[in-house]
């Protein structure tokens, strides 16, 4: 797992499992990079197997991210991390990129 920030975005690249056992990590992470944000990004595309502890995080944090007023995108192009979020209509509720890329460009500009 890797964080950056580009101004007040921040983007963390997820790698591995988002499984039970590192959900909490991760959760920890996105808390710790979602200080004095505009936008947060999270990258699943470095990701071998996304469970359901998985998806409710995304659920989570998507629905804080509606009430604190801040951007919220997922990067999923791969079928590991993409397929999970269709299934489960994720997809519907979360609003997914190809590439971090995508993302940054389709934030509000006072994002960046």
């Amino acid at each position: 797992m890797s964080t950056e920030r580009i101004g007040t975005i921040a983007i963390l690249h997820l790698f591995g499992e988002l499984d039970l056992a590192t959900v909490d990590d991760v959760d920890q992470r996105i808390t710790e990079a979602a200080t004095d944000i505009t936008a947060l990004v999270v990258d699943l595309d470095g990701l071998s197997f996304l469970a359901s502890t998985g998806l409710s995080l995304l659920a989570r944090w998507s629905a804080r991210a509606e009430e604190e007023g801040f951007g919220f995108r997922v990067v999923a192009s791969r079928r590991q991390a993409l397929r999970p979020l269709q299934i489960t209509a994720l997809d519907s509720l979360i609003t997914i990129d190809a590439t971090v890329d995508e993302a940054l460009v389709a934030l509000p500009r006072r994002a960046g």
